[in-house]
């Protein structure tokens, strides 16, 4: 609670210095004359603290001049019958005004501008929505979609101006709609209807037409067992069907339909083959075909080593000085290292063949691999003052005998003394291949486009 009052009083005491400092440089500039540019600091004062007086009272003082200026530009402009930029002077005066008593500081805005503000409004939309109209009849849409925006941001309730501008838009739109559909670009008709629908609503037959681009665009896939080469490969065949049925059913695309064997009423099947024209008419469009033609599934053996080292004892002592001696001694011992490596492959090529002309819509073989080892000591003794070496003999020195007795090597076997002990079996790593598999075949089947 402490803490947190803390962090608020730093906070306070940050945005009230702030303010004090716009308050100065306000104060510069009104003195230089550059009011509108005093009456923006101002601003910033009261903004950052609501509580400072000067802040207030600069801002009702220069924020009054600067909107009275921009009356005066407003009001020149409509006494030259300039009514598009007394339309716009206006506009900005207002926002200026909404913006300064949004700071809960008053100024003074004569009622009766609004009053020439409306008669030129009146005047200078009468002309941009006939001009508008005469676009819109020329079917000149993207100069008529310019001329309704405009009409939109002055006064969004002016006439059938909201109707018109959605005319505008999506007329084009809806037009070329209805050439993708002709000319049996059906995703893009659907996606250029579905634009339509989400900014303009039930435009005309959008929503009916978008359904008829989905229903002609839509591609039924009937995904077959897939075959293998080997006896032994048949349960990874199986797996890899099953998850690719389930991937390829749970896909979001409007496009794709993968049809169940069971639920066809008729027979597809002629002598062990699929008939693909009778596919054809059960209303199959594709038919996903493939094979199994390699797995392996190794574990490798866990190869045990022994290795030499020495354990390191340090003792300390003193001579007769007083002075501490360190003594080094390299106790010859060893330890055991373990490796092991597990592996597994698989091998598949696969299909989309059309039912109705048995071309192939898409095909790709794949290759995959994956592999896990792992590589640790262990040590009965103390771990610690292990380090790393050789030696001949265990019971004498030998000239051969050295002791590894630098941070990289002791680095390096610590490493190895915790190590991780476990590895993913070949059968973990076969699972993994089979999901990479499915979901490589899922996302090319996925993307897709035979309009690209």
């Amino acid at each position: 609670m402490k803490k947190a009052l803390l962090i608020l009083s730093v906070i306070l005491l940050i945005t009230s210095c702030a303010s004090k400092r716009y308050v100065k440089k306000a104060v510069k500039f009104e003195e230089a004359g550059l009011y509108e540019d005093a009456a923006e600091y101002y601003y910033q004062a009261v903004l950052k603290k609501d509580s400072n007086v000067d802040g207030k009272l600069g801002l009702r003082k220069t924020g009054q001049m600067t909107l009275d200026r921009k009356l005066a530009d407003f009001t020149q402009a409509y006494k030259q019958a300039d009514y598009k930029k007394a339309v716009y002077n206006y506009l900005e005066a207002e926002k200026y005004y909404n913006k300064v008593t949004s700071v809960r500081v008053e100024l003074d805005f004569p009622e009766y501008h609004k009053e020439y503000y409306e008669e030129a409004k009146s005047d200078y939309l009468n002309k941009k929505y006939a001009d508008g109209v005469d676009k819109l009849n020329r079917e000149d849409f993207a100069e008529a979609l310019i001329v309704f925006e405009e009409i939109k941001k002055i006064d969004a309730e002016y006439k059938d101006a909201k109707e018109l501008y959605v005319t505008a838009k999506y007329e084009p739109m809806y037009r070329d709609a209805a050439q993708y559909l002709e000319t049996g670009l059906y995703r893009t008709a659907y996606y250029t209807y579905q634009s339509i629908i989400r900014g303009a609503g039930t435009y005309k037959q959008s929503v009916p037409l978008k359904d008829e681009a989905q229903e002609k665009g839509t591609i039924t896939i009937l995904v077959s067992d897939l075959s293998y080469s080997g006896y032994k490969m048949r349960e990874t065949a199986g797996s890899v069907t099953s998850n690719l049925k389930g991937q390829l059913s749970r896909l979001d695309n409007p496009f794709l339909k993968i049809i169940d064997p069971s639920s066809l009423d008729v027979n597809i099947y002629e002598n062990g083959q699929m008939n693909m024209q009778a596919a054809n008419l059960a209303g199959i469009k594709a038919v996903l075909t493939g094979t199994v033609t390699d797995v392996k599934a190794i574990n490798g053996r866990l190869v045990k080593s022994e290795k030499r080292g020495y354990l390191k004892i340090v003792t300390k002592s003193k001579d007769k000085e007083g002075k501490e001696i360190t003594h080094v001694k390299y106790n010859k011992t060893s330890y055991l290292e373990y490796k092991q490596r597990n592996r597994a492959e698989l091998d598949l090529n696969y299909k989309l063949v059309s039912t109705e002309d048995n071309s192939v819509m898409l095909s790709d073989a794949l290759n995959l691999s994956d592999s896990d080892r792992i590589h640790y000591a262990t040590f009965g003794g103390d771990k610690k003052k292990l380090i790393p070496g050789y030696w001949k003999y265990k019971s004498k020195k030998s000239s051969e005998d050295v002791q590894k007795d630098n941070k990289s090597d002791i680095r390096k076997l610590q490493n190895l003394l915790k190590a991780d002990k476990t590895i993913e079996s070949a059968s973990a790593l076969l699972n993994g291949l089979i999901g990479k598999s499915v979901k490589e075949v899922t996302t090319k089947i996925h993307k897709y486009n035979p309009e690209k």
